[in-house]
């Protein structure tokens, strides 16, 4: 794997984050918990920082554009929920909807973090040191993460995702 692929693979999973964190603030706002909805606009944020910051320390380092590599979409948002309407969603429903935006939030961070630690490696190995130093960055931004989601998911956990605990989390 050369540094061009290195990087278009890290552009292309910077995007599914985007897209991640997008769809998590639309998810959180549909079951009414607009705190983590304001998170995940806020990570949507960041994302969006560091995919700039990517693409222009490629462009100004390596003079060229990191080209364009095919990327999944999250699909964190089940199809079925475009049929209701927000007040039609019932406790239980709530409840499911968190759990499982939390695990698949957490097994998010997790690749992620794996994945830049892999791209790392490669940089390093092939002595792109400064550019590797870059991703470390970003290795340590989504170490963070992971760290804030899995404390999320213990929480949650422990409280068996009661409704009155999420309702007052979200302050």
């Amino acid at each position: 794997m050369d540094t061009t692929e290195v990087f278009a693979i890290l552009k292309a999973h910077m995007l599914e984050g985007m897209v991640l964190h997008d769809e998590m603030m639309r998810y959180f706002g549909f079951l009414g918990f607009d705190g983590y909805s304001k998170f995940h606009k806020h990570q949507y944020h960041e994302e969006t920082e560091g995919y700039h910051k990517l693409c222009e320390y490629y462009l100004s380092h390596y003079n060229e554009m990191i080209p364009p590599r095919d990327m999944k979409r999250p699909n964190v948002i089940p199809d079925s929920w475009y049929k209701f309407n927000k007040k039609e969603v019932d406790v239980s429903t709530k409840r499911t909807g968190v759990k499982e935006a939390i695990q698949k939030w957490v097994k998010w961070e997790e690749e992620t973090k794996a994945l830049y630690e892999e791209m790392c490696k490669e940089l390093i190995m092939q002595e792109e040191i400064a550019s590797a130093d870059l991703i470390k960055c970003y290795v340590r931004d989504v170490d963070e993460e992971l760290s804030e989601a899995d404390r999320k998911h213990i929480q949650l956990e422990t409280v068996g995702y009661d409704i009155g605990y999420i309702m007052a989390d979200q302050n």
